[in-house]
């Protein structure tokens, strides 16, 4: 099977929500709890800029509201796992690509 940069944003009881990212098939495979899931989509990563741009939907959950993402940023709750030990929140500078074709800057701060 075939993995591709996916994401969603799940909502988790205690922690608010979290945008987490992998390389996956299918979008729920990133989930803990599919019935908590807010939406989803693609990511690329740009490391010479030190950039991360998401962008598009999950044909499973729809597409996440970039005021989801950007409040996952914010809080400092971007993760590349279930686990939830690997937080990448400050190590890129997150972009979000709409449906027109702007680019939006997502800052941490």
């Amino acid at each position: 099977m075939d993995v591709f940069p996916k994401f969603i944003i799940e909502a988790d009881d205690e922690l608010g929500d979290l945008l987490i990212i992998g390389k996956c098939t299918y979008h729920k495979q990133l989930a803990s709890d599919i019935s908590k899931i807010k939406g989803g989509g693609w990511w690329r990563m740009d490391k010479d800029k030190g950039e991360m741009v998401l962008n598009g939907d999950s044909h499973d959950f729809g597409r996440a509201k970039v005021e989801d993402i950007w409040n996952c940023i914010k809080n400092k709750k971007v993760f590349t796992s279930l686990t939830l030990t690997n937080n990448i929140s400050e190590k890129f500078n997150f972009k979000y690509l709409n449906e027109v074709g702007e680019t939006i800057d997502l800052p941490i701060n």
